[in-house]
């Protein structure tokens, strides 16, 4: 499955990633952002229905000057920085959000037609960096913050210190040999809670979308490294 999922990528199919039961117990739907629409985008926000986010790999974002928004706010928040405390968080101690931007060729930034614009426009810049053919200090010409997509930044090493949709939807689509950076969201349920795994692999088989575990995933990198 983990390679099936790798070539349902690298054909712009959407992949459904559970990350574990000892985790967050959640799917999330992942398309590469370099392959996003607003039809992607519409599904996400329909079929998922959780908060719809764009990946970076920590390398990239330290080129961009993008920050964990952790660290900026313990740095600039005026006020008790208990807040930040993170001790009693059920599945995870580190959070990868950073800030959120909008293309500034969109509007008012949240439309299926302007997340999709400021996702690909990421992707873009992205690939540019990558490839050196693009300068870190244009990001501020792209793109303005606040807006209307969520950065989340991998942490480098990958599964060697987290183990989130974050990290897992990053390494799949750099396996992939795309540009390594996803756009993801959680499947939710009517029930209030999370979807369950049975539900989204069967969500998964009706729509001819990919499905994978963390466990694969996570296994295939044990493997590389």
């Amino acid at each position: 499955m983990y390679q099936d999922a790798i070539k349902a990528f690298q054909n712009g199919i959407p992949v459904l990633i559970f990350d574990a039961d000892s985790r967050e117990g959640e799917t999330d739907i992942v398309i590469p952002s370099q392959f996003i629409t607003p039809d992607f985008i519409r599904i996400m926000r329909r079929e998922g229905g959780g908060l719809i986010c764009t990946t970076v790999k920590q390398n990239d974002a330290e080129k961009l000057g993008l920050p964990y928004m952790e660290d900026l706010f313990r740095k600039c928040l005026d006020m008790d920085k208990s807040i930040l405390n993170a001790d009693d968080m059920k599945y995870d101690k580190d959070s990868t959000f950073s800030i959120t931007i909008n293309s500034r060729d969109t509007f008012t930034g949240i439309s299926d037609n302007d997340r999709s614009l400021t996702v690909r426009h990421f992707a873009d810049f992205i690939n540019g960096i990558e490839k050196q053919e693009m300068i870190p200090e244009n990001f501020g010409s792209v793109f303005r913050t606040p807006g209307h997509i969520h950065l989340l930044i991998a942490r480098n090493g990958y599964f060697a210190r987290r183990r989130g949709h974050t990290e897992l939807s990053t390494y799949l689509v750099e396996q992939a040999d795309l540009v390594p950076s996803a756009t993801i969201v959680e499947m939710l349920d009517d029930n209030g809670k999370s979807m369950a795994r049975d539900k989204t692999e069967n969500y998964a088989e009706k729509h001819g979308y990919g499905f994978v575990t963390g466990e694969e995933i996570i296994s295939a990198w044990s493997e590389n490294h």
